[in-house]
């Protein structure tokens, strides 16, 4: 082991430092231009100035030096372990949703736009990210109506033999029943590209002359049709918002930090044109610009869309490898910049505008969380108001395909990362209590990393699934967490809707809120999310043993 104070020993050259505990976990990844002089920093007496390295220097026993080629090397090397190890003191973007973009290859034979989630090195052109699925898909709406472009799934397109509904009502060339050839097809496709990249001016301007064409020779329904098609792309430009004098693809980054929590901001402009913005929450304790450029590096990945330039609001020690790391995954040259002044630098202003406003809508919805959760302890006698809850549910047919699911809530909102599906064994008939018990058991019994233990644990069913559930978690040694039941009442007499009752472990008559009660609406969320990925995971067991 090599301790922190025998600095001296360290190596004057690139690369990275590992800093772990007595038991061997790793705290903290960085890397340095110069690792001696960068531990150096931490061996100082008051470290390095940042308030959080007293605290990480306590629990600090070992510091272990890779060295690397160059600092690009050293960036690579540090976001790899990151990821791998997970310290408790680097920033790690959680936040693994990829965004959707869309695809056109114009060296298939008919090309067509379609949605992926990733960018591939496969010479096909991308537009993107879309945070919006539903803005991305009315956008594919248009550019079919707009282009008669082809819509046909490969595989339909490889076995229809007659024309599509589509080109039935005059949205589509026939390209699947040959009824078009590739040469008059692909200026269909080279006007989308145009579309899509905002190139208006060009495309108004041949089709108002082909419109003029056609009235000369009086074929005014064909002139009406491109008459409506140049309104709706007219009416789509005057929506865009124009950012003015930067052309290109370029993100503009915003960095809002108050205290340990910090919300980055990512504006999306395309072709001169703001199409989209995103933005992240993460923790960190250390100093700006080495957590912005571990963010940079995380954000964007080898399967990422990269713009020709990204703008920062802060200088970056390691902007020149930085650039060139990422010039390396896009495959094309990425520019890394922190502008000063003119329209660039207005457009970082609003980038941080919008990180300020996302993390304070983030601090509103979690203060209103706090007091849903807070009331929530207080009507089933919670220890603490629940931040993590997880919901399990028993789904099958008379016995057959049984199958359990777990799902989880952070703050009221899904965890669909933490989400599990189990195939219930061994249990014959429809022994519902008996499922419960080994679906809790073995989640809680398992050692696989379900992303910590829950503060609240809500089971579908009544007195005899929360019994069943609660065996299991104390057979598991999970027996400390809170579990409740929630059910619906069963319809007697006159009554027309059923309540929904909340059973508590020691309490012999079920817990009844109003129907509107917040905290009911809340388990009733849960309870209704595990049921609907208990039922699609049975479903598609039965459907799958079907077709067998």
């Amino acid at each position: 082991m090599t301790a922190l104070s025998d600095w001296t020993t360290f190596p004057r050259a690139p690369g990275v430092y590992v800093m772990s505990d007595s038991r061997g976990k790793v705290l903290y990844v960085g890397k340095a231009k110069n690792l001696r002089a960068r531990l150096h920093n931490y061996a100082a007496p008051g470290g390095d100035g940042r308030p959080h390295v007293p605290h990480l220097l306590r629990r600090v026993a070992d510091v272990r030096c890779i060295v690397t080629a160059t600092e690009k090397e050293a960036l690579l090397l540090e976001n790899t372990l990151i990821k791998e190890r997970r310290p408790p003191f680097n920033i790690f973007l959680r936040d693994d949703k990829e965004y959707l973009l869309l695809r056109i290859d114009r060296k298939e034979e008919f090309p067509r736009p379609e949605l992926v989630r990733r960018v591939a090195k496969d010479g096909a052109t991308y537009f993107g990210p879309y945070s919006s699925a539903r803005g991305i898909r009315e956008t594919l709406r248009v550019l079919f109506r707009l282009f008669s472009l082809c819509s046909c799934s490969r595989k339909k397109f490889a076995s229809r033999s007659r024309p599509c509904l589509n080109f039935q009502m005059g949205r589509c060339g026939g390209a699947c029943a040959g009824k078009i050839t590739r040469e008059e097809y692909l200026p269909y496709v080279d006007n989308a590209v145009r579309f899509l990249r905002g190139d208006y001016r060009e495309l108004l301007k041949g089709w108002k002359e082909e419109m003029a064409g056609l009235a000369r020779v009086m074929r005014f329904e064909e002139a009406a049709k491109i008459r409506d098609r140049i309104a709706t792309v007219e009416r789509t430009l005057i929506r865009q918002r124009v950012v003015r004098a930067v052309p290109g693809d370029v993100d503009a980054v915003g960095w809002f930090h108050d205290g340990g929590e910090i919300t980055a901001a990512i504006l999306h402009v395309r072709a001169g044109r703001l199409s989209d913005a995103h933005s992240y929450h993460f923790r960190s304790e250390g100093e700006q610009d080495e957590a912005l450029s571990s963010f940079l590096v995380q954000h964007y990945s080898e399967d990422a869309y990269f713009p020709g330039e990204i703008i920062l609001p802060m200088e970056l020690r390691d902007a020149a490898p930085l650039a060139s790391l990422l010039s390396d995954r896009s495959g094309n040259a990425v520019r890394v910049k922190a502008p000063r002044a003119g329209e660039r630098a207005r457009l970082v202003e609003l980038a941080g505008r919008n990180a300020a406003e996302a993390h304070r809508m983030r601090r509103e919805k979690e203060a209103a969380y706090d007091g849903l959760s807070f009331r929530l302890a207080s009507q089933c006698r919670l220890p603490k108001p629940p931040v993590r809850i997880e919901g399990f549910d028993i789904s099958n047919l008379s016995g057959t395909e049984a199958v359990g699911s777990m799902v989880t809530f952070i703050g009221g909102k899904p965890a669909r990362k933490w989400y599990r599906k189990f195939a219930v064994r061994g249990i014959e008939g429809q022994d519902d209590f008996a499922m419960m018990e080994q679906v809790v058991r073995r989640r809680f019994g398992h050692d696989e990393d379900f992303g910590g233990l829950p503060d609240l644990v809500l089971i579908d069913g009544g007195k005899g699934q929360l019994s069943s559930a609660m065996a299991a978690m104390k057979e598991a040694g999970a027996g400390s967490i809170p579990v409740i039941a929630l059910a619906k009442e069963r319809v007697r007499g006159g009554a027309t809707e059923s309540r929904e009752r909340i059973f508590l472990p020691g309490r012999m008559n079920p817990l009844f809120l109003p129907p509107n009660d917040p905290a009911l609406l809340l388990l009733m969320r849960v309870r209704d999310e595990a049921h609907r990925f208990a039922l699609s995971f049975h479903r598609a067991r039965r459907a799958r043993k079907a077709f067998a």
